[in-house]
């Protein structure tokens, strides 16, 4: 760039020196040789003009960056992450304040085998658990059964009676002590991101998946909050000292 620059400056400067000399010839009347600097002139600028085009570089068009394509594996673990969510907002229309968990165990399994798979429900009106209704890994919707018969009013009054007390020894139970359910509502609000973050894992050829002790409650909840990530197909978790791990290569 520097050169170039350079350049233009001296065929500047020539063609400068030359118009002068041209000048004084002409008034001296020496013909011939006001020829041959006119025939100076020319070239130089001449050579002046073509230092300055400036010549655009063609920049080769960026190739899309090839993406990999998701393993069965990981398509899975998307579909699993999708029906869980598409729970969670069946349960919460028919009972705003409800929870629920896998009763079936290895539900993710079940699912892609085609295999009825239930969840237990809390405070969802008396139903303890509904039987959900899957068609082409899409959730269609739940079904209630009746935990009692019908017909029998006592038994229907016996079990709200137990529901009820059960509630009172809930709510007396030190929120800090019951470790189960603190696990169930820590790993409801991130069943969704833990999904996420394992597919990204999986992705970059990770095999282990660590969830720091700052994301997690008290230390107390680590093993039911195992118990809860394997209810939710994040098997081969285990408590360490730094925190929970998630192990891909079992």
């Amino acid at each position: 760039m520097y050169n170039k620059e350079f350049k233009r400056r001296i065929a500047y400067e020539v063609l400068i020196i030359l118009a002068t000399l041209a000048l004084l010839l002409f008034i001296c009347r020496l013909w011939p040789i006001l020829l041959l600097v006119i025939l100076g002139i020319f070239i130089a600028a001449l050579r002046l003009l073509f230092l300055s085009v400036k010549r655009v570089e063609k920049i080769p068009p960026l190739l899309p960056a090839v993406r990999e394509e998701p393993t069965m594996q990981d398509v899975q673990n998307m579909t699993f992450g999708a029906v869980q969510q598409r729970i969670t907002e069946l349960v919460a229309a028919d009972f705003p304040e409800a929870r629920w968990v896998w009763k079936t165990p290895h539900a993710k399994f079940n699912i892609v085998e085609g295999n009825e798979v239930r969840i237990l429900l809390n405070r969802a009106g008396g139903y303890r658990e509904a039987i959900v209704v899957i068609h082409g890994f899409q959730v269609c919707g739940l079904t209630y059964p009746h935990a009692e018969d019908a017909d029998s009013q006592g038994e229907k009054n016996a079990e709200a009676e137990l529901e009820s007390e059960a509630q009172e020894a809930l709510q007396n139970v030190e929120p800090s002590e019951n470790y189960e359910y603190l696990a169930f509502e820590w790993v409801d609000a991130h069943v969704i991101e833990l999904n996420e973050r394992c597919n990204e894992s999986i992705a970059r050829g990770l095999s282990v998946l660590e969830i720091p002790a700052a994301e997690l409650p008290a230390r107390e909840s680590w093993p039911d909050i195992c118990r809860e990530l394997a209810r939710n197909g994040m098997e081969n978790c285990c408590c360490t000292e730094t925190g929970i791990t998630i192990d891909f290569t079992q």
